[in-house]
């Protein structure tokens, strides 16, 4: 089991995906300019990496204020997705891995 979390901030987005052993893929993109290109590119990660590891589910941190609207991520990524306010990469990770 694992699941995948992006941290979005201003100008980019750490994606990862984590198991209960740590972090097992860690990278980084730029923040696209439209909400539309940025649910997109999450889409197409989730895609890539729910073919090498058995995602349970999502965790997205808003923490910096970014517009994502939660209910379009959770209705078209097709996995439980926890949206939160936090910075902290861990922090989300675990939670994630907590709740999913």
């Amino acid at each position: 089991m694992a699941v995948l979390t992006f941290n979005v901030a201003p100008d980019s987005v750490i994606c990862a995906v984590y198991e209960e052993g740590g972090c097992r893929e860690h990278g980084v993109f730029e923040v696209p300019e439209t909400k539309d290109a940025l649910l997109l590119r999450m889409q197409r990660m989730t895609r890539l990496y729910g073919a090498l590891y058995a995602l349970t589910g999502i965790g997205v941190s808003l923490g910096n204020e970014q517009d994502v609207v939660a209910e379009d991520l959770k209705m078209t990524l097709q996995l439980p997705v926890l949206v939160m306010a936090c910075g902290d990469e861990t922090e989300l990770a675990q939670r994630t891995l907590a709740a999913f």
